[in-house]
């Protein structure tokens, strides 16, 4: 019911293809693991003043002018406290806020693991996201519900996908006593796809999957 009026990636992406021009390759400014980004301009926390920005690494990392778009804009959503960009050669997080409450535990082979799972729709340039509502058990601290919020992908499998990312999340409590005092918040997630398929291609799959 949850993905009811979302499209599959290949019925989608061959009414995308119908009229847009397919690429066979990836675009010359996409920026690789192997890059180092470079710190330009600080920028405030997205999260509001005071707050410490923490990467999937469980690094503490500063908000500037060439970070990704979606990781610089101010967050208007107050329970907001995870943002996700997973494409086929990257996955980077920025928690913006209660970084002093809850942090995510690093967990480097299930980031990779997410983006072999969105290697398989690079099928044309497009991109998709979605908010999560993550609901922790008060005594435990572990997952207890998840659902979309506020906008749910337009794809059925990018959508599927990061119900599935979001579930796999473990998390460290910082109160004195280790019990949770954040169980509610919202993850906003960001999926990049680039084209690796000709249109033949994809409407051989399309076919095929008919």
């Amino acid at each position: 019911m949850l993905f009811r009026n979302s499209f599959s990636i290949l019925t989608f992406v061959f009414i995308l293809i119908l009229h847009l021009s397919c690429k066979t390759s990836q675009p010359a400014n996409v920026t690789t693991v192997s890059e180092t980004i470079m710190v330009g301009e600080l920028l405030p926390p997205p999260g509001g003043d005071g707050e410490v920005i923490y990467n999937e690494l469980g690094e503490v990392v500063q908000n500037h002018s060439n970070e990704l778009p979606f990781f610089q804009k101010k967050s208007e959503i107050p329970n907001e406290l995870f943002r996700v960009f997973i494409s086929s050669d990257k996955y980077q997080i920025r928690q913006i806020r209660s970084s002093d409450k809850i942090l995510r535990k690093p967990d480097l082979g299930g980031d990779e693991l997410a983006k072999e799972e969105v290697k398989r729709f690079d099928l044309i340039n497009f991109i998709d996201d979605g908010y999560v509502a993550i609901g922790l058990n008060s005594n435990t601290g572990k997952l207890e519900t998840i659902a979309f919020d506020r906008r749910v992908p337009r794809i059925n499998d990018i959508a599927k996908l990061i119900q599935n990312d979001a579930s796999r999340w473990n998390y460290e409590h910082l109160s004195k006593d280790g019990m949770p005092t954040v169980v509610k918040f919202m993850i906003n997630y960001q999926i990049r796809l680039y084209p690796a398929k000709s249109r033949d291609e994809v409407k051989q799959m399309l076919q095929k999957k008919k």
